[in-house]
């Protein structure tokens, strides 16, 4: 009995390894500096903030900028949220100048889909864009700041 016991030990062990691994990996992840992670550059201070106000002029962020949910899948799923005009119906979500978005199987982030919600406030509407979990985790903190959203 007692190596019955033994071995029911080790796979709780083993269980234990494969939960916690993953875990250790994404906290280091997240002190390496981005210019040793080759597949998402950040944007260089090379634009004006002159020439990013006036594009972003009419851009209007939900509150929260972003959040995530649990998928069916049980993963999170990243959410960027904008306020447009009720009439908009053609959206094209777009990426800061320098920014590596097409950094997993959903392709970059003029692939990337933009979901209209119920919820609406005067003439405006709440949409957003899914960022691929795999973009957020290799930029890191402030993804959202880097993804914006033309609409007509």
């Amino acid at each position: 009995m007692k190596i019955c016991g033994d071995v029911v030990m080790d796979h709780k062990r083993v269980s234990l390894k494969i939960l916690i691994l993953p875990l250790i990996i994404l906290v280091c992840m997240s002190f390496i500096p981005s210019a040793l992670i080759p597949l998402v550059n950040k944007p260089k201070d090379s634009i004006s903030i002159t020439t990013l106000s006036k594009r972003l002029q009419n851009e209007k962020r939900g509150i929260p900028h972003y959040d995530y949910i649990i998928g069916k899948d049980n993963w999170p799923h990243f959410r960027v949220f904008f306020w447009v005009p009720e009439n908009a119906i053609h959206y094209k979500p777009y990426a800061d100048s320098g920014v590596n978005t097409d950094v997993s199987e959903h392709g970059p982030v003029s692939k990337w889909s933009v979901v209209t919600t119920k919820q609406t406030k005067d003439n405006e509407k709440l949409v957003f864009i899914y960022v691929p979990k795999s973009f957020v985790i290799l930029y890191g903190n402030g993804f959202a700041n880097v993804i914006h959203l033309e609409y007509h």
